[in-house]
């Protein structure tokens, strides 16, 4: 999956899958702080199943959060 990003505000979240499809990768910034490092979160899953199963949720709650598709 390429990663694609949402954004809040000036805060951007970039979404993608590694380590063959198990684990979702969350990387935060703020555009309004360039120079603060970017937040980095993990879920590690059993299975690629798994790993879409939490980024679809993960989607679900940015949305209903009133993230948008950014660029």
């Amino acid at each position: 999956m390429e990663p694609f990003a949402m954004a809040h505000g000036t805060q951007v979240r970039t979404l993608s899958v590694e380590d063959d499809g198990c684990t979702v990768v969350v990387t935060t910034t703020d555009t309004a702080q360039p120079d603060r490092p970017p937040h980095v979160g993990y879920e590690a899953c059993e299975s690629e199943a798994e790993a879409q199963a939490v980024l679809t949720k993960l989607l679900h709650d940015l949305d209903r959060q009133g993230w948008t598709p950014a660029g």
